[in-house]
This record gives C-alpha cells, structure tokens and sequence, in this order.
C-alpha cells in the first residue's frame, strides 16, 4: 500500500507537514483539500487565510497581515484603529478594555484585522469573511449592523478615512 504525503495540493510525492498550525480548523480544511482533489478537483492549501483566537479574557483574534508582516513586504497599508470602549457593545456586557486595528491596502481592501477585547473572534469573523470576498472596508462602514452587537463598532473604526498609506 502506498503512503499519502500531504503538502500544499494535499497529495505529493515527498514528505509534507499536514498543515504550518496544527489547529482544529486547519486540519478539517487540509481534509476537504484531500477530498477535493481525490475526486479530481484542482484545490490547494497555498495563500489560504487562516484566522486565529485567544479565548482568554479577553479574547484577542487575527486574520491576515500584521503590520510587520506588511512593512517586511513593502506592502502599501493604512491603519484604521479605535479602542473598544467605543463599541457600544463593550458597555453592555461591562468589558470595554482593548482595540480594534485593521490594516486597509491601496485598494481599499483588508489585508489584516486585529481585535483584543469583548467579542473579538466575532469582529475577526465579519473582517476575515469581508477579506475572503475581496470586499472594500467601506462594505463594513455603510452597512446596518445590529444594535448593539460588536459587529455595530465597525462603523467607528471605518467611519473617518483611515490615515494615509505606509
């Protein structure tokens, strides 16, 4: 019986790692890359966005570049930031400690979210999915969002022009 190495396809010849983050997430999706390409599909775990989340208290969560991520690769980037006891949110649940930073490319994209607080894998959640549709920042700020959910703090920290590029 031959062996089944897993690499960026999922299926190689050479020895691979399953997966850089031996998180939970991580593995299911190498799985489904498997399964994809058993079946002849063309999947790769190559540039996939995975997110992470401290649990703690408070949480704090990521997805995408961080800005030394973003300085090392010459990456144009500006910071919209704010401190979550401007989420409306934070004040409900008693908990308004800590920030909000995301990182907004030349074209208005996300290309990395940072949230230490209340409900901080919930914003991570809403910034990943708009980074995974391509969508502009502006997307987040115009939306109507739930009051009050964290996801409402969005609109803070989108709504004045982030500073300018780096």
């Amino acid at each position: 019986m031959g062996k089944l190495w897993v690499g960026e396809k999922a299926i190689r010849n050479e020895p691979a790692a399953l997966g850089s983050v031996a998180a939970r997430e991580v593995v299911e999706d190498d799985g489904r890359v498997v399964l994809d390409n058993l079946v002849g599909g063309n999947r790769t775990t190559r540039d996939r966005l995975i997110p992470y989340c401290l649990f703690t208290d408070p949480e704090l969560a990521h997805v995408g570049l961080t800005e030394s991520e973003a300085r090392a690769k010459g990456a144009p980037y500006r910071i919209a930031r704010m401190p979550m006891a401007m989420v409306l949110r934070t004040h409900t649940l008693s908990q308004t400690r800590g920030f909000m930073k995301a990182l907004i490319g030349a074209d208005d994209r996300l290309v990395g979210f940072t949230a230490f607080g209340a409900e901080a894998s919930e914003l991570m959640a809403v910034a990943q999915t708009a980074m995974l549709a391509g969508l502009p920042y502006m997307v987040l700020r115009d939306a109507i969002w739930t009051h009050p959910t964290a996801a409402e703090g969005l609109l803070g920290l989108f709504a004045n022009p982030p500073s300018p590029a780096r």
